[in-house]
C-alpha cells in the first residue's frame, strides 16, 4: 500500500510539474496553486520515502522474530492488541460527546492524539475561544484525566496563506508563527485553568504553517488549520 501511494505521489509530482512548465498558459492563480501543491508532495515524497525505509526494517526485525519463535504458540495478546486500541479510540472519541468533525482521534506511538479545526475552537483570524470551543475543551480535559498520563503536547496550526487582514496583522505582527502560538496557549489555559491539567504536565507550542497535513490549496487548505493534543501515556 505504501508503495503504492510513492507512486501516486511520483504521478502528482509529475503531473504538476508539466503544468508548472505551461505556466504561460494558466493563470498567475492557477501558477501558484500548482506551485505550493508540488511543493506540498515534494515534501510528502520525500517523508514517504523514508516512511518505507522504516516499513521496510521493521518487516525485516518481524521476519526475524517470526523465525526465532517457529513452532512456539503466538500469544493472542499480540494479535489483538491493534484491534483492542482502536476501540479504545472510539471509546474516547464517545465519552467526549463530540459531534462528527468535532475532533479526529489519532492513534500515536505511546499514547493518542485529539485534531480539531481551527473553526471548532476559534472564529477566523482570533484566538479568543468560542463558547462552545471551551466548552469541547472542557470535555476534553474530563476524559483524559479518567485514565493515567504523563504530559500533554498542545499543538497551533495554520495554513500558508499569510495574516492580511489590518486588525488581525495589529495583534499577530509576527504572522502565522504567533497566531498558531497564541491559539495553543489559549487552549492550554483552558485545560489547566478550568480543566484541572497540572501545569507542569502542559507543552504548548505554536507551529505556523510549517506542518501541513493537506496542500495549501482552496479546496483543502481548511484541513491545515488546526490545534492538535498529544497525550502521552507512556516513557519513550
Amino acid at each position: 500500500m505504501e508503495v503504492q501511494h510513492v507512486t501516486r505521489v511520483r504521478q502528482v509530482l509529475l503531473g504538476a510539474g508539466a503544468l508548472l512548465l505551461g505556466a504561460s498558459c494558466v493563470s498567475q492563480a492557477e501558477h501558484d496553486e500548482a506551485l505550493a501543491e508540488v511543493k506540498y508532495y515534494q515534501r510528502a515524497y520525500q517523508d514517504l520515502e523514508s516512511y518505507q525505509g522504516k516499513l521496510e526494517s521493521e518487516n525485516a526485525r518481524l521476519a526475524g522474530e517470526l523465525a526465532l519463535r517457529e513452532g512456539e504458540p503466538i500469544e493472542a495478546g499480540m494479535t489483538t492488541e491493534i484491534d483492542e486500541r482502536l476501540a479504545e479510540l472510539s471509546r474516547i472519541m464517545s465519552g467526549m460527546g463530540a459531534s462528527p468533525g468535532d475532533v479526529t482521534v489519532l492513534s500515536v506511538e505511546g499514547g493518542y492524539g485529539l485534531r480539531m479545526p481551527d473553526a471548532v475552537l476559534f472564529d477566523s483570524g482570533s484566538s479568543d475561544l468560542k463558547p462552545e470551543g471551551r466548552d469541547l475543551l472542557l470535555k476534553m480535559a474530563a476524559e483524559i484525566q479518567s485514565r493515567p498520563f504523563l504530559n500533554l503536547w498542545v499543538r497551533g496550526h495554520t495554513d500558508a496563506d499569510p495574516v492580511v487582514r489590518a486588525a488581525t496583522k495589529q495583534r499577530y505582527p509576527h504572522g502565522n508563527l504567533q497566531l498558531s502560538a497564541a491559539r495553543a496557549i489559549e487552549v492550554a489555559a483552558v485545560l489547566a485553568d478550568s480543566g484541572g491539567i497540572p501545569r507542569d504536565r502542559l507543552v504548548v507550542a505554536g507551529f505556523g504553517a510549517s506542518e501541513p497535513v493537506a496542500p495549501n490549496t482552496a479546496a483543502e487548505k481548511s484541513k491545515n488549520r488546526r490545534v492538535e493534543i498529544f497525550v502521552i501515556e507512556e516513557a519513550q
